[in-house]
């Protein structure tokens, strides 16, 4: 937002502005009074930033005292701060006609050109302010400034060390040097002008960090390491100062340094858990950079676990655990954190997400039930969290409360393709329940939702072969599941199965037999492969087949007639 100028600094210089003897034009004492009055509300409105009123009355005073440097002045904010750059610079450069020697004069006219973006002819306003006043410290350093900003960063310096002459040794200065060095890569003289600052703020844990910095990118570690030990002295717990010293111990992979150092700060009680948060992501990064070196995982974990123990309340502490183990591969580390983070975080939605995946994953339904109805109570109307208590229901027998759950989900807001997954499964769970209008519509739902959902193909093709309905669009079903996972053993028996009800014995065979070859078939496959043999008068081999399924589901008591009488 445009920065205006406060009343209080067109008061000040006033009487200089309207009252200069060879500018003001005779007016009658009643003319100037009236012409004044609106000059002072033309300044009100423009400090409350009511531009069109400011230039309203500003008019009316000009009509009078157009020879005034400070209407002329005023009338040049303004219009800048209507982006009017035109009439700006046209009234910034009478002001400076009538009074020349004025450095807001000039100044007001760099503005006007810095933010018109004709930086060369601000720099030129400058220039002429400093024919003025040549030691004038506010014109010196816009100066520099702006031939900072321009790359110039030489003539900036030169600036900068003619305030350095004028005004002494100051740290501000010296950091601009300093930064006008690095950007032309003068790391020598750079490291000058740190040095310098922290003569002058021996306490500036920032000039430290600066430094350290640069004597790491020159390559003189020990000298680095020095910088940060004196910052660490003079504040122990700063984020910053231990992440710089970190990362030359990356460098250098001093990783056992580097697990002491954090493990030291992860169990300081005198660092908040967000300080500390900051420490062990850092590191958690690190080693997401170089996943294969083995000291500094296992530096990652100690340091992770020892986070995660010295602030149990915090349950970013044990989120970042569970990340890591997933990461590694170990599900029941990461349950244990999730499993801490529900705790103190239970409206943490995605926590019990994680959670209920890996337990589910781990084919660990008892407790996907339990979690997950604890889950619900703090968090309302999710559909993963339904699903996955409505799925577990469904793969313990338990249909009518996989029914109940799997219902809710289907009325939550989720993706357009998980919510495909959640009406294939409730069509499963329908058909089991003997609701096979239910079903259709379900399985039905589910494609329309994600025409590519090949599970939700799958079933709903083979129980359709199974009562024998729709056989010709269940092979149409069947064979694009198959099209999406060639290799899948149900997918090829399903497949072979319609062909099965539909009479094609030799077909059946072929696909059942690459269901089988797969090395994944159930008993059931193997059970229908011995359906198909019997169809093709094979009775030896379809009995050797149902002997198979019988020794993999004892169970199937039923085909121990079969095999008795073929």
């Amino acid at each position: 937002m445009y920065r205006k100028v406060i009343v209080t600094t067109y008061l000040l210089i006033l009487p200089s502005l309207l009252f200069a003897q060879e500018q003001v034009q005779k007016i009658s004492p009643e003319d100037e009074a009236r012409a004044m009055e609106y000059y002072i509300k033309g300044l009100n409105a423009f400090e409350n930033e009511e531009y069109q009123d400011a230039l309203d009355h500003l008019n009316i005073a000009y009509l009078k005292l157009s020879k005034s440097a400070g209407v002329n002045y005023a009338l040049a904010d303004v219009y800048l701060g209507l982006e009017d750059y035109q009439n700006a610079e046209y009234y910034a450069r009478t002001s400076i006609d009538l009074d020349p020697e004025n450095k807001w004069y000039h100044l007001k006219l760099a503005q006007i050109y810095r933010r018109s973006g004709q930086n060369s002819n601000s720099i030129e306003a400058l220039e002429n302010a400093r024919e003025y006043h040549p030691k004038d410290i506010g014109i010196l350093i816009q100066l520099a400034a702006l031939h900072a900003e321009l790359r110039e960063y030489n003539k900036s310096n030169r600036i900068y060390d003619e305030i350095l002459s004028v005004r002494g040794s100051d740290p501000e200065i010296h950091r601009r040097k300093y930064r006008n060095y690095m950007q032309l890569n003068q790391h020598e003289a750079a490291l000058e002008q740190l040095q310098l600052m922290r003569k002058l703020e021996p306490d500036n844990l920032g000039t430290l960090h600066a430094l350290s910095r640069l004597y790491s990118e020159v390559g003189e570690m020990d000298a680095a390491i020095e910088i940060l030990n004196e910052a660490k002295q003079r504040n122990p717990r700063n984020p910053e100062t231990l992440i710089l010293l970190a990362e030359i111990y990356v460098n250098e992979g001093k990783w056992d340094s580097l697990g002491d150092t954090f493990i030291s700060m992860i169990e300081d009680p005198m660092l908040s858990a967000s300080q500390k948060m900051e420490l062990a992501r850092f590191l958690y990064l690190q080693h997401q950079s170089s996943p294969y070196q083995g000291t500094l995982t296992r530096q990652t974990e100690r340091v992770l676990q020892s986070f995660s123990e010295n602030e149990p309340e915090y349950g970013e502490a044990h989120l970042l655990a569970a990340e890591f183990y997933l990461n590694q591969g170990n599900s029941a580390e990461a349950v244990n954190k999730l499993k801490l983070a529900n705790e103190v975080m239970p409206e943490e939605t995605e926590a019990w997400r994680q959670r209920l995946q890996l337990l589910f994953s781990e084919g660990d339904y008892e407790n996907v039930i339990q979690v997950g109805i604890e889950a619900s109570r703090y968090v309302e109307d999710d559909a993963t969290i339904n699903f996955f208590i409505g799925a577990s229901y469904m793969l313990t027998d338990h249909y009518t409360e996989a029914a109940e759950w799997l219902e809710k989900a289907t009325l939550m807001p989720s993706r357009r393709n998980f919510r495909s997954i959640i009406h294939g499964t409730l069509g499963d769970v329908y058909t089991e329940l003997n609701r096979w209008d239910d079903a259709v519509e379900s399985y039905e739902n589910a494609l329309r939702l994600d025409n590519a959902n090949h599970n939700a193909m799958n079933n709903y093709a083979y129980y359709m072969s199974v009562r024998e309905e729709n056989l010709e669009y269940a092979e149409e079903l069947a064979l694009r599941a198959i099209g999406y996972e060639p290799d899948n053993a149900a997918y090829l028996d399903t497949v072979g199965w319609v062909y099965f009800k539909k009479g094609k014995y030799e077909k059946a065979k072929e696909y059942i037999k690459s269901s089988i070859e797969t090395g994944e078939a159930s008993a059931e496959v193997y059970e229908h492969m011995g359906d198909v043999y019997n169809k093709l008068g094979q009775a030896s081999e379809a009995v050797n087949w149902w002997e198979k399924a019988l020794e993999a589901d004892p169970e199937r008591t039923y085909l121990e007639e079969r095999i008795k009488t073929p």
